[in-house]
């Protein structure tokens, strides 16, 4: 077991200090993926936005202003209360691995943003994704490596979680198994949005 696995979970001043960022971001500058999140919807025919992993709920806030029916599933309770209390929007407290293909409907574009990367077990996250048969996958914020997939750890708005690197080739081969089609999004430095489509 990983130590800091709970830590989002079990803390409400994470996502509390979360939000406040997005406030700000959302009267400032959008942050790089925000801004690809956009372009997706814009060129895309979505139904509906299955936020996993959805923190304080800012794409509900997105998502809305621009006519789209959204959905978003955290694992701590305190992101889902804090989510719903902000943006009085459709939110679930429910783990990743809780989700399966009946979740999800034609039409949706399933997001994980900062969630594979959070994780000490990022293959594992993606390759649930990756099965629940979405036609449109948008993993937002991954980082790759040369070498084997590993984490480090660090502390991020008062917690200490992790930061996931996973293998290029293996994150290639995953792709292909599923009957995926990639596009890397290059944002900053080694950090890619990557968007699947079939």
């Amino acid at each position: 077991m990983h130590k800091h696995i709970d830590s989002w979970k079990n803390s409400s001043g994470a996502f509390e200090q979360q939000l406040a960022r997005n406030m700000q971001e959302l009267n400032g500058q959008f942050p790089p993926h925000w801004v690809h999140f956009i372009d997706c919807l814009k060129k895309q025919t979505v139904a509906r936005v299955v936020d996993i992993g959805c923190g304080a709920g800012v794409y509900y806030h997105i998502s809305t202003q621009m006519d789209t029916e959204y959905i978003g599933y955290d694992y701590s309770q305190h992101a889902v209360d804090l989510a719903i209390k902000t943006w009085n929007g459709n939110f679930i407290c429910k783990n990743y691995q809780e989700i399966t293909p009946h979740d999800i409907e034609e039409g949706d574009l399933v997001i994980g943003n900062a969630l594979c990367d959070v994780l000490p077990n990022g293959d594992e996250c993606l390759r649930h994704l990756l099965q629940l048969e979405s036609n449109n996958l948008l993993i937002q914020r991954i980082k790759t490596t040369q070498e084997p997939s590993f984490f480090t750890e660090y502390n991020a708005y008062g917690i200490m979680t992790y930061e996931f690197y996973h293998n290029f080739e293996q994150l290639t081969q995953d792709i292909k198994d599923y009957g995926y089609i990639a596009t890397y999004h290059k944002l900053y430095d080694d950090v890619f949005d990557l968007e699947l489509n079939r």
